[in-house]
C-alpha cells in the first residue's frame, strides 16, 4: 500500500509540501500541493484528508500572540509559535474554507480549571455551541508532572475537538468561533477542516458488538460485550464489526488473529478510562484505584487488523506504571495498525516487543500525555508510515531498544509536531533501522526534532542507521535542565559511544531554535554526512560538546546566529569528521558562556575572526581542559570550566569520592579556588566535603587545603572561596566525599585565582 492511500478520502494533502511556505511567509500551514511539487520538503511527511488553516492568518479581532520560542508560554506551544487569543465577548477567528469540507477539527487553550463554550458560526448564522474543556490539558512540576497549580511550570496548554457539521460546505465558506455571551475566553491555534466520507456500514461476514450487547450512546461498560464479540469472530472466522456510535470500555480489549472494524474514525468511537485495544503480552499495570491493571495475557498476537475507528480515551495525568494506552501489547505476525483516531491516552501506541512484522499507517494521533508511538525492545520488521502526530507529552515517535535491540524498522513519511517534551523522532539504539521522508516541527523542551542516541539502557546502536530526506522546522530548545541550547539533530552518546554508522543524507534543518546539529555526551565515531541543508539557526550550525569522526560533505549553513561552530573542545574538534567537498557556511567558530539566539543573522561562514570572551581577571580555569573520575549524563565536567553559573557538572551518583581535575595548560602561582553552584534558588542549601591538591606533572599530588566543608546557599549567591599560601601547580583537583544536599559532587564553576 503505496503512503499516499491510506487515509481514505476524496482530497488529500501533503503535510511536507508546506515546508518552504511556512519559512516564506504566513498562510496555510498544509499546502494543497501535490506530492510531486517541487517546493522543499515536498514529498515529504504524511498525506492527510484536511486542509489547515492557522487562526493568525485568519480574520480575527482578537489579539494574536507570538511568535514566541521560549517553551511553557501559549505562543510558544502553538503550531508556527503563534495563536489568536479571544479575551473578550464578540471577539472571533474566522477562517475561509478552500475546498468543500463537512467537518472541522481546532485547537485551543482555556485557562485551567475551565469549562464551557464558544460559538460556531457558518456562513454568518450562529450553527452551535462547541463544549470546550481543560480537563485534557494544563500540566505542572517537573517529570512526570502532576495537576496541581502549586508545582508551577504550567506547560501542555492545548487540547483538540472535532465537530461533524452536518453538511458539506462549498469553498469560500466562512467557519467562525466566535465568544458569545456565556461563552469562556478562549486562544485558538489551527483549524483542520476535511471532506469526511459518509459513515461505513456493516460488513457482510461480521460479528457486531452490539449482537453481544454493547449499546452506544450510554455510560455502561461495554468491554465484556467486545471481549465476546471477539471470540466469537475469532472462532467463526469473522471480522468483529464497530457501528457508528460512542462505546465505553472499562478495561483493554485483547486480540489475536482477528480484525476490528469500525465505520469510520468520525463515526466508531471508543471511550473510557481503559478505552484500548491491546495484543498479547500486555505488561503488568501499576494497579492504583484511579488505573486498574489488566491481567496481563502471555505470549505475542499476530494477524490482527484494527481500523476505521477512534479511541478518545480519558486520561488526564501521566502514571508511567499504569498501561492506559489506546494500542498496546505485542502485535507482530502481520498485524495492520490503520487509519486510527487516538486521542486523550496516555500513549497512542506502546507496543512491548520481542515480536516482528507489523505495520502502522494513516493514524492521526493527538493529545497524549505521554508519547505518540514507541516500539519498546526487540521489535523487527515494523513500518511506521504517513501518520499525522501532534501534541504529545513524550517523544512523538520512538524507537527504544531496552534490554533488546529494535532492529530493521523504519519511520517513513510522518508528520510529527509540538512534542511537548523530548524529541519529535528519536532512536535509543538498536541497529539498521531508518528514518526518512518525515516533516518534524516545534518540539518544545528537553529534545530536538531527530535524536540518535545510545541512553536510557538501550542495546548500543549498531549496524547502520539511516536517516534520509527528512525536514525539521523551527527543532531545537533550550533545555530547561542544562539551560543550554539541544540540537535540531543531535547526537548523545550518555550511555555508551555510538559505534554504529550513521548515515545523515539529504536533510533540511530550517530556522532551528538554537543549533542545528549537536554532539554531546560520549563520541560517535561513525557518523557520515551529505547533503545537509542549514537554513538559519539561532545560535551554530554544529555544536560540539563532544568529538564526532566519520565524513561530512555538501553539509551548507546560511543564517547563522552566532558561529558556525561551537567548540571549546580544542581545535582537532572536528578533524575526525573527513572534509569531502560541497561544505560552506560554518567557518567561524566561539567557545565561551552559552550566548543568548540572534535570527536574522549569518554569522557562520564570514571570514572575520571568531568571537572571543576574555576570561575574568586572574580566573585561570576558565575553558581549559577539565577531567573527571564520572559524571552524570547531562552534566559534563566541561560544564564546570566554562564561564556559565547556569550549567553545572555532577559526579556518577552514590559513588564517592570523587574527583574534578583542570589543566591549567601551564605551572602558575596559584592563591585561592572558588566554587559555585547555580545561583537559581531551585537549588537549596547544602554544604560539600572536598579536599583541594595541587601537581606539576598530573601523576603526583600534593594536598593544598584538607578535607572540609564548604557550605552552598543561594541566598549568598550559592558560592564557596577558599584562599591559601601562593603555590606553584598546573593541575588542580578537588576530591569530593560529602554533599547533604545529592549523593555526588557538584559544580557550576570552578574558578582558581592567580597569585
Amino acid at each position: 500500500m503505496s503512503p499516499s492511500s491510506v487515509f481514505n478520502a476524496p482530497e488529500k494533502a501533503r503535510y511536507g509540501a508546506f515546508a518552504a511556505a511556512v519559512l516564506a511567509a504566513a498562510g496555510l500551514t498544509i499546502a494543497a500541493a501535490p506530492a510531486e511539487s517541487t517546493a522543499l520538503g515536498a514529498g515529504r511527511g504524511a498525506s492527510v484528508p484536511f486542509l489547515e488553516q492557522e487562526a493568525e492568518t485568519a480574520a480575527t479581532n482578537g489579539s494574536v500572540i507570538g511568535p514566541n520560542r521560549a517553551a511553557g508560554t501559549l505562543a510558544g506551544e502553538a503550531s508556527d509559535r503563534k495563536a489568536v487569543t479571544l479575551s473578550g465577548q464578540g471577539q472571533y477567528v474566522e477562517f475561509t474554507l478552500t475546498a468543500p469540507a463537512n467537518s472541522i477539527d481546532f485547537r485551543y487553550s482555556v485557562p485551567d480549571s475551565v469549562t464551557g463554550t464558544i460559538s460556531l458560526y457558518v456562513g454568518g448564522t450562529h450553527d452551535r455551541d462547541i463544549a470546550l474543556t481543560s480537563k485534557w490539558a494544563w500540566y505542572y512540576g517537573s517529570y512526570p508532572f502532576t495537576n496541581n497549580p502549586a508545582d508551577g511550570h504550567a506547560h501542555h496548554f492545548y487540547d483538540e475537538t472535532r465537530a461533524l457539521l452536518g453538511t458539506s460546505y462549498p469553498a469560500g465558506t466562512k467557519i467562525k468561533l466566535q465568544v458569545d455571551a456565556g461563552d469562556v475566553p478562549a486562544t485558538i491555534d489551527l483549524a483542520d477542516f476535511e471532506q469526511v466520507g459518509a459513515a461505513a456500514t456493516r460488513p457482510a461476514d461480521s460479528v457486531s458488538v452490539t449482537d453481544y450487547g454493547a449499546t452506544a450512546g450510554d455510560t455502561s461498560d461495554d468491554a465484556s460485550a467486545f471481549d465476546s464479540a471477539v471470540a466469537a469472530a475469532k472462532s467463526q472466522g469473522k471480522e468483529v464489526w464497530i457501528p457508528a456510535g460512542t462505546f465505553t470500555l472499562g478495561h483493554h480489549i485483547t486480540v489475536d488473529q482477528v480484525t476490528i472494524r469500525g465505520a469510520g474514525p468520525w463515526y466508531s468511537v471508543l471511550t473510557g478510562p481503559r478505552a484500548g485495544i491491546f495484543g498479547k503480552g500486555e505488561p503488568a499495570s501499576c494497579g492504583t484505584p484511579t488505573y486498574p491493571g489488566n491481567p496481563a495475557v502471555p505470549g505475542t498476537s499476530s494477524a490482527v487488523t484494527l481500523s476505521d475507528f477512534a479511541i478518545i480515551g480519558q486520561v488526564d495525568a501521566r502514571v508511567d506504571c499504569d498501561q492506559s494506552n489506546a494500542i498496546g501489547g505485542a502485535l507482530g505476525g502481520g498485524s495492520v495498525v490503520r487509519n486510527l483516531w487516538l486521542q486523550h491516552t496516555k500513549v497512542g501506541l506502546w507496543l512491548d516487543g520481542p515480536f516482528d512484522g507489523l505495520t502502522v499507517s494513516g493514524n492521526r494521533i493527538l493529545d497524549q500525555t505521554a508519547d505518540g508511538l514507541n516500539l519498546h525492545q526487540g521489535i523487527s520488521n515494523a513500518v511506521v508510515t504517513n501518520n499525522f502526530l501532534r501534541n504529545t507529552g513524550d517523544d512523538g515517535l520512538a524507537m527504544w531498544s531496552e534490554h533488546d535491540a529494535d532492529h530493521h524498522n523504519t519511520f517513513s513519511f510522518n508528520t510529527v509536531l509540538l512534542p511537548i517534551l523530548a524529541n519529535n523522532i528519536a532512536i535509543y539504539g538498536g541497529h539498521d533501522n531508518t528514518v526518512s521522508d518525515n516533516v518534524v516541527a516545534d518540539n518544545q523542551d528537553q529534545g530536538g526534532g531527530i535524536h540518535i542516541a545510545n541512553r536510557f539502557s538501550a542495546v548500543p546502536l549498531s549496524g547502520t542507521t539511516t536517516v534520509a530526506r527528512n525536514t525539521a522546522i523551527r527543532t531545537g530548545v533550550l533545555d530547561s535542565n542544562w539551560q543550554f541550547g539541544v540540537g535540531a539533530l543531535w547526537f548523545d552518546g550518555r550511555d555508551s559511544a555510538i559505534t554504529g554508522r550513521v548515515d545523515v543524507t539529504d536533510l533540511d534543518l530550517q530556522d532551528n531554535n538554537y543549533e542545528a546539529i549537536q554532539f554531546i555526551d560520549g563520541a560517535t565515531t561513525d557518523v557520515h554526512f551529505d547533503g545537509v541543508r542549514i537554513t538559519g539557526a539561532g545560535t551554530f550550525a554544529w555544536q560540539l560538546q563532544s568529538k564526532p569522526s566519520g565524513s561530512v560533505k555538501n553539509v551548507v549553513a546560511t543564517g547563522i546566529g552566532r558561529a558556525g561552530v561551537y567548540n571549546c573542545l580544542g581545535p582537532d574538534a572536528l578533524a575526525g569528521l573527513a572534509d569531502q567537498g560541497g561544505n560552506s557556511g560554518w567557518t567561524t567558530t566561539f567557545c565561551g558562556s552559552w550566548p543568548s539566539p540572534v535570527y536574522g543573522s549569518d554569522n557562520g561562514g564570514t571570514t572575520t575572526p571568531p568571537p572571543t570572551t576574555t576570561p575574568p581577571s586572574g580566573n585561570l580555569a576558565l575553558r581549559k581542559t577539565v577531567s573527571a573520575s564520572g559524571s552524570q549524563g547531562g552534566f559534563p565536567p566541561a560544564n564546570a570550566v566554562d564561564g556559565n553559573a547556569n550549567s553545572y557538572w555532577e559526579s556518577a551518583n552514590n559513588a564517592f569520592p570523587q574527583t574534578l581535575t583542570v589543566d591549567l595548560g601551564a605551572a602558575a602561582s596559584i592563591t585561592k579556588v572558588t566554587l559555585k553552584l547555580p545561583p537559581s534558588s531551585a537549588w537549596g542549601a547544602r554544604t560539600q566535603t572536598v579536599t583541594i591538591s595541587g601537581s606539576t606533572d598530573g601523576g603526583t599530588y600534593t594536598t593544598l587545603v584538607g578535607s572540609r566543608g564548604y557550605a552552598f546557599d543561594p541566598a549568598s549567591g550559592n558560592t564557596a572561596s577558599v584562599s591559601f599560601p601562593a603555590t606553584s601547580q598546573r593541575f588542580v583537583r578537588l576530591t569530593f566525599t560529602g554533599n547533604t544536599g545529592w549523593p555526588a559532587g557538584q559544580v557550576s564553576e570552578f574558578e582558581v585565582a592567580a597569585s
